[in-house]
């Protein structure tokens, strides 16, 4: 066994890099500290013909978004498997996946389970081709991401996405999409905004997609409709006691494929990572990584 491992030293948790040098000091490690000049594909083919097998992202959901895209560059017979060790704010994708918080924990399952296939999700458009793992957010979401400064992070932890979208709500931007599902139509519908989950929470373990699996090989397509403010209140209520999905503003489908045009054009955040690009087109591909998950 042999490790290539990633870190992000801004990680909201990176004070936890000891207790891993510590946890993996027994297996041959190589450290990448993730700088914007890391190319982690370049690193991942290098740690390959070295015969590593197991490439641990640790840091936040941003990590592992990193990691993905890079690994997905890699043929399938030839992606090594993949170890996520939670040190960010939020650590969405891997609640999903049952990984532990502790480092201690979850540097456990890379003793103790065997990696399982994973799905991941490609996105297309002009100018756009890249993988998420766990929820892209698009609309008002992303504006809610870009009121979100690292003191607001700081300081509000997992709630401070419900913190930075109060000013949000008061002035919810209207988009006109048309959106194909699978071959279902929604077409002209005004919505204020539109997540493809892979993953079951975002934005600091806020399910907003409760039925998702990582591993059916399938999206979980949820569509916002726009409305008044008590419609607003009516899905914040909804998402607190569970009944989410169930409320008169949301759409939602899963499906394998989702084709999207709106007007305006609707920006996203993959895994809370804000994109310039479009996309217009979302699709699964099962098991495209072999992950270490908890139970």
């Amino acid at each position: 066994m042999t490790f290539l491992l990633f870190w992000n030293p801004g990680s909201g948790k990176s004070e936890g890099i000891e207790e891993l040098r510590a946890a993996v000091q027994a297996v041959p490690t190589t450290w990448i500290e993730l700088t914007q000049d890391v190319n982690l594909h370049s690193e991942i083919e290098i740690a390959l013909r070295n015969g590593c097998d197991t490439v641990i992202a640790a840091g936040g959901d941003g990590t592992v978004n990193a990691v993905v895209n890079a690994l997905m560059k890699i043929h399938k017979n030839r992606r090594p498997a993949m170890a996520i060790v939670p040190l960010g704010t939020a650590n969405d994708f891997a609640g999903t996946l049952a990984i532990p918080d502790s480092v201690e924990h979850a540097t456990e399952l890379l003793w103790t389970v065997r990696p399982k296939p994973v799905d991941i999700v490609r996105i297309s458009g002009d100018g756009c081709n890249r993988f998420f793992a766990n929820v892209a957010a698009g609309g008002n979401c992303v504006r809610v991401s870009e009121t979100l400064t690292d003191e607001l992070k700081k300081r509000w932890g997992p709630f401070s996405y419900i913190r930075g979208s109060i000013g949000v709500l008061a002035d919810m931007a209207t988009y006109r999409i048309t959106a194909n599902v699978d071959g279902e139509v929604f077409d002209g519908l005004d919505c204020w905004a539109v997540l493809v989950a892979n993953g079951r929470t975002n934005a600091g373990r806020i399910e907003v997609a409760p039925k998702a699996s990582p591993n059916d090989g399938m999206l979980d397509v949820v569509i916002i409709k726009d409305g008044g403010v008590m419609d607003m209140i009516e899905i914040v209520a909804g998402n607190l006691t569970g009944n989410f999905l169930e409320c008169d503003q949301v759409i939602f489908r899963q499906a394998k494929r989702l084709q999207l045009q709106s007007d305006p054009p609707m920006r996203f955040t993959l895994d809370g990572e804000v994109i310039d690009e479009e996309p217009v087109e979302f699709n699964v591909v099962a098991g495209a990584i072999r992950m270490f998950v908890g139970n």
